[in-house]
């Protein structure tokens, strides 16, 4: 998979990915802080964690409701 193709699949999911300096990817919730960033060294890696955390941002607002 590219990074291009990788952030698409974040942006769809509400969440940032972004490749930092060190080289490793940052994924995060578009208002999310430093507390919230995920950091991992591998692409694939990343976008599994994009799509859990937007499965469990989605159950947790369901629990609000």
């Amino acid at each position: 998979m590219t990074l291009r193709k990788a952030k698409s699949i974040a942006r769809h999911l509400r969440l940032t990915l972004r490749q930092v300096c060190s080289g490793d990817y940052r994924v995060n919730f578009r208002d999310g802080n430093e507390t919230t960033a995920y950091y991992t060294d591998a692409l694939e890696d990343a976008v599994n964690t994009a799509v859990e955390m937007a499965r469990t941002r989605g159950q947790s607002r369901s629990c609000k409701l």
